[in-house]
């Protein structure tokens, strides 16, 4: 008492910030770091402009209105994405960064979305896993490099997710108007959408009818169930006039053939793009044979506990999957994995949930989700820089030197006629013409620069062989051959 008296008593400790707010703080500095490396990742890389990108950069430059009435006319997409690049063109320009941000903020914004899924489905460790996978997975950041609209619809397909993982676990408005948002966002940016909506629809048909997922009750489901589902088809109403005119038009895109095959080998592939990214042939033939390890690993997944959270995951990945395959035994074109690039945030929250929850020490978790993230980084890297990447094609640098070399009276001459667009996009500085097949080939007082690419498409190596061989012909003389990634140019004199 003498001590307090005088002042000299011991003045108490601050007492420290309780253990669940520290846990949160670091928790938040692990999300901002990780979406941060993602930003990096998805920013870095730029490659060149290519023929899709050049495309939507086309229609973009055109009058809205002229721009909504060629995608209803020539084009099978819906229009969100285009009316998006469209003002991205006339803030930004239209440079190659410039036209993907879109992209990039879209992407980047996936990787703490899927922390507030993976949390929602799983817990918190899930949540922060699954993070560090989707800012380094090689298929995310290729999407969200380039000006499509995949990495949009990723967004969405996540959102819709999100609402519906709220509606299950603790009910409430707010997760139905994620749900209802995230599902006509995914419907305005790409029609396979309609996929992972079935999937999420099993899922919330099997709840109501049980009334019950997993081993626990949930709230009543039917009405406001219903009333998501005419809140959607309100929201996609403005739609249909312009699905009707696409379909009536009845156009494919990139021009490709009606019918095919869908191989063994094209559905393990696609599979394989889904987490691995786009590898040369070689590299491709050493992961597609690893196949059945994978779904090995997936069935076990699938089984151990039988959550309704990985049921509903199970549901998003075999659902399109299923779905892309059968519309692809009459339109191979349509069996891609970027249209049904929803199934990524799946895989990923599985691969998160084996990872946190299959291993008892917490050294251990982290070991595991460090060699996942390094697997995925190894990956990115083959991915962006190897130059036998068959999704890689180089129009950038094979412009600059058309354009170095360019001369008075030269005539570039381009093969297949629909790189229109690439040609226009980088304005190569001298007169251009597309080659046709069965029409004579246009004179040119000085040099002819023939470029082609798409050369394995059939038809397209005949059409070149064949105009280099009607030049020699004419008394031309092939002074050099020049290649780049899925780049062929030929100059003749």
């Amino acid at each position: 008492m003498t001590a307090a008296v005088l002042g000299t008593a011991p003045v108490p400790a601050p007492s420290p910030a309780p253990a669940p707010a520290r846990r949160r703080a670091g928790e938040f500095a692990g999300l901002a770091a990780i979406t941060l490396l993602g930003a990096v990742l998805r920013v870095y890389p730029s490659r060149s402009v290519w023929l899709d990108e050049a495309i939507s950069v086309a229609q973009a430059r055109l009058p809205f209105g002229r721009m909504f009435h060629q995608l209803m006319t020539d084009d099978l997409h819906p229009p969100l994405w285009g009316a998006l690049l469209w003002l991205d063109v006339r803030l930004l320009g239209d440079g190659p960064m410039a036209i993907r941000v879109p992209s990039i903020v879209a992407g980047t914004a996936c990787v703490p979305l899927l922390y507030l899924l993976g949390r929602e489905l799983y817990d918190r460790r899930a949540g922060l896993v699954a993070a560090l996978i989707m800012a380094v997975t090689p298929l995310a950041v290729w999407y969200s490099g380039e000006a499509r609209m995949y990495a949009l619809y990723l967004f969405w397909s996540i959102l819709a997710l999100l609402g519906q993982a709220r509606v299950l676990r603790r009910g409430g408005r707010g997760g139905w108007v994620l749900f209802v948002v995230g599902s006509a966002g995914m419907f305005y940016t790409h029609y396979f959408a309609v996929l992972q909506l079935c999937a999420q629809h099993l899922i919330f048909a099997v709840a109501v009818a049980r009334g019950r997922l997993g081993g626990g009750r949930i709230r009543p489901l039917r009405r406001p169930w219903l009333l998501s589902m005419a809140a959607t088809a309100l929201l996609c109403l403005p739609l249909a006039p312009y699905v009707l005119q696409q379909l009536a038009h009845g156009g494919r895109p990139g021009g490709a053939p009606a019918t095919g095959t869908v191989s063994p080998y094209v559905v393990a592939a696609n599979l394989v793009w889904s987490l691995g990214g786009y590898h040369s042939d070689a590299q491709m033939t050493r992961l597609v044979a690893l196949w059945p390890i994978a779904m090995l690993l997936v069935l076990v997944l699938l089984g151990k506990g039988r959550s309704w959270a990985t049921s509903l995951l199970g549901a998003v990945v075999v659902v399109p999957v299923l779905g892309a395959f059968l519309v692809s035994v009459q339109v191979r074109t349509f069996f891609e994995v970027r249209y049904f690039i929803s199934i990524v945030p799946a895989l990923i929250l599985l691969l998160a949930r084996a990872a946190t929850s299959w291993l008892a020490s917490a050294r251990a978790r982290v070991v595991a989700a460090a060699l996942i993230a390094l697997t995925m980084l190894a990956g990115l890297a083959d991915e962006q820089f190897d130059r036998g990447n068959p999704r890689l094609y180089d129009y950038r640098a094979a412009f600059h030197y058309v354009e170095a070399q360019a001369r008075p009276g030269d005539l570039l001459l381009y093969a297949p006629d629909y790189l229109t667009p690439v040609v226009d996009y980088y304005h190569p500085g001298l007169p251009s013409a597309p080659v046709q097949a069965g029409e004579p080939v246009p004179p040119a007082a000085g040099r002819i620069l023939l470029l082609a690419s798409f050369l394995d498409e059939p038809g397209t190596a005949d059409l070149a062989a064949a105009t280099r061989t009607t030049l020699e012909q004419h008394g031309r003389t092939l002074r050099q051959t020049r290649q780049w990634e899925n780049v062929t140019l030929w100059i003749l004199r």
